[in-house]
């Protein structure tokens, strides 16, 4: 009839009812075809507040919810509706807190053995897609739909890593993405070049990666918060 929901709770109300293994939270964020329009929606500073919020929260657990409480956490890595949550931070001036996350949640939820692997449901292997790209220090928000597709930069796990595309994915033989100093405690990027060229922006055109080339970060400890900040 139009009327709000009574007592609302975006943690309780309508779970498993108006929202599919999900709630209110977590799907207030879920708009991947247009982060930039979702952010001035919410205000930049509220929407920062409440996502970084969901996180501190969300940390102790893992990023995990047990018994299928998808209802009791903001951000629940199992499910899909929580899994670019660590990259929302990317395209609301804060690069650094993408980094942050999505280093968490690697060293985090994800384990080692058959029962301590995948915390939730591994489908169609979108957790283990998921592993490699934020690993890679790539991810793409949108899935890669929108016309003109961009690779989002996080923070690679590994120093080096190479792409092979054998000219079969596109017009180049590989991608290297380099990653100096990278370690558990440099997750932090503090410049980028992208062949060769600065690169102040946490995106970059996907035909860039599929041409082959580098991408080359300089890795540190304590966030550059001005890096990335070019649109």
């Amino acid at each position: 009839d139009g009327s709000f929901e009574k007592d609302f709770d975006p943690f309780v109300t309508g779970v498993n009812e108006h929202y599919v293994e999900g709630n209110a939270w977590q799907l207030t964020f879920f708009v991947p075809q247009d982060v930039p329009e979702l952010v001035k929606m919410i205000g930049k500073d509220r929407f920062l507040s409440r996502l970084s919020e969901g996180f501190r929260e969300s940390e102790g657990w893992r990023y995990n919810a047990p018994g299928e409480r998808y209802g009791d956490f903001p951000v629940v890595q199992g499910n899909q509706q929580s899994m670019h949550f660590a990259f929302l931070f990317n395209w609301a001036g804060e690069p650094w807190q993408t980094q942050k996350w999505s280093r968490s949640i690697l060293e985090r939820y994800y384990g080692y053995g058959a029962g301590d692997a995948y915390l939730g449901d591994e489908d169609q292997g979108q957790m283990s897609a998921w592993f490699i790209m934020a690993a890679l220090g790539l991810f793409q928000t949108d899935g890669g739909c929108n016309i003109n597709p961009v690779y989002e930069i996080a923070s690679p796990l590994y120093e080096k890593a190479t792409i092979n595309l054998e000219n079969r994915y596109g017009r180049g033989k590989q991608f290297v993405i380099k990653a100096n100093g990278a370690s558990r405690i440099n997750k932090y990027v503090q410049s980028a070049k992208l062949n060769g060229k600065p690169l102040d922006s946490f995106k970059f055109p996907a035909a860039n990666l599929l041409k082959g080339g580098m991408l080359e970060l300089e890795m540190g400890d304590k966030p550059n918060y001005k890096w990335g900040l070019k649109k």
